[in-house]
């Protein structure tokens, strides 16, 4: 039976690479060696399995040389696996190294064509798409020029265009969202955000647990070419963190032995998926429930967002913000809603607590609950990205003052 178009399925992958002592330098000292050169085998990748359903988005993380990236370009065929097999069905986009194929003496246009043709696109299949590619790269005054000219932002602009603009049903990514500045990183963000919404299969590589977390829906931790952990990205993301530096670094609570309300299942979401990297005026539903002892009934949610450097940015709780709505009860779910957060690129944590109507009583307290970074595309600076507009009257037409 034919695999529903996207699927991907790895069965008891294997690629092994040969690494050599040492090289000779002579003829004599090969025909010593009867032109032998002593080698071991590494496994880069080992005995992988794992199965991707059509539309879904399947994150590898592991530090260097734990086989993510060998481990991807077998999926998209660019390196032969040595053992195992591979099923995919349906086209292929891969965006593994940006620009991979560039001719440098050739112009951005020419390469557009020439890399289309690589990966399988006919020119008129490209030329339906090119002023789409370009105007993405924002390259209008320099697509004709020799690529051997630009710089490494204009070389990664275009490739990620390039390959970004195609409807593939199979979406393999590798690190790309880590080039560029923060203006091309949230567009590139948002196109692979898209990709998701339109029901493309995605394999993404990174080394940023909280940027996996935010767009996969299944998450798989590599070591030494093995998989140590698979399944829901937070809880392979915290496996991951506790793997690789020997101590959790998850969410630090701090709960008081006076509690009699904890808080639990605290999500952080962009149009109901987990989201880590926002932009500045996304809708975002910080949602989280809270169990409290029978007959405790006077609960406040708080929460402060604060900067990088710790300071406030906003503050606010549920007595607040929800007046006149059902009291928090013993299990009660408690969401904020934010129509767009208006913040300027940067990192920002989330503090959360629960406190008496007085304010006398803290119950809990979970400081950097959440961690999330905006990237948008302002030229502001500071904190706050603000609605403001700027118009230059000319006062040529204002009587001049009067001279002494």
């Amino acid at each position: 039976m034919k695999a529903p178009s996207g699927t991907i399925e790895v069965e008891k992958l294997t690629k092994s690479f040969r690494l050599y002592a040492e090289q000779y330098s002579s003829l004599k000292e090969r025909a010593l060696h009867l032109g032998r050169i002593p080698y071991q085998e590494f496994d880069a990748i080992r005995d992988v399995s794992f199965k991707v359903s059509p539309g879904k988005t399947l994150g590898l993380v592991g530090n260097n040389g734990s086989g993510k990236s060998t481990l991807l370009k077998c999926i998209a065929g660019t390196m032969q696996a040595s053992s195992g097999q591979i099923i995919r069905a349906g086209s292929l986009a891969a965006l593994l190294e940006l620009g991979a194929g560039f001719h440098p003496e050739l112009t951005g246009r020419e390469n557009i064509f020439l890399a289309g043709s690589i990966m399988g696109y006919g020119r008129g299949a490209i030329e339906s798409i090119f002023d789409e590619i370009v105007s993405f790269a924002e390259l209008e005054d320099f697509i004709d020029n020799q690529v051997k000219h630009y710089s490494s932002g204009m070389y990664a602009r275009l490739g990620f265009s390039l390959a970004a603009s195609i409807s593939p049903d199979i979406l393999l990514v590798d690190e790309i969202l880590a080039v560029g500045d923060e203006a091309f990183q949230q567009k590139s963000f948002n196109r692979i955000r898209k990709f998701r919404e339109d029901g493309v299969t995605i394999i993404f590589v990174t080394h940023n647990t909280d940027l996996a977390i935010s767009i996969c829906d299944q998450l798989i931790a590599l070591d030494h070419g093995q998989i140590i952990a698979e399944g829901n990205p937070e809880e392979v993301a915290e496996i991951y963190r506790t793997h690789l530096f020997g101590t959790d670094q998850g969410r630090t609570k701090t709960e008081l032995r006076s509690a009699s309300a904890h808080l639990s299942g605290i999500r952080f979401e962009v149009d109901g998926y987990p989201a880590k990297v926002i932009g500045p005026q996304d809708q975002v539903v910080l949602s989280m429930s809270v169990t409290s002892a029978p007959g405790l009934d006077d609960c406040v949610v708080a929460y402060a967002i604060r900067d990088s450097e710790g300071t406030l940015v906003n503050s606010s709780n549920s007595n607040v913000l929800a007046q006149g709505q059902p009291l928090i009860e013993s299990n009660s779910l408690i969401e904020f809603t934010f129509n767009g957060l208006g913040l300027l690129s940067g990192n920002f944590t989330i503090d959360l607590g629960i406190h008496s109507h007085d304010g006398n009583q803290l119950y809990e307290q979970s400081p950097s609950a959440i961690r999330f970074t905006v990237l948008g595309d302002s030229n502001e600076t500071g904190i706050v990205q603000m609605p403001v507009r700027c118009r230059v009257k000319s006062n040529s037409n204002q009587p001049k003052p009067p001279t002494t």
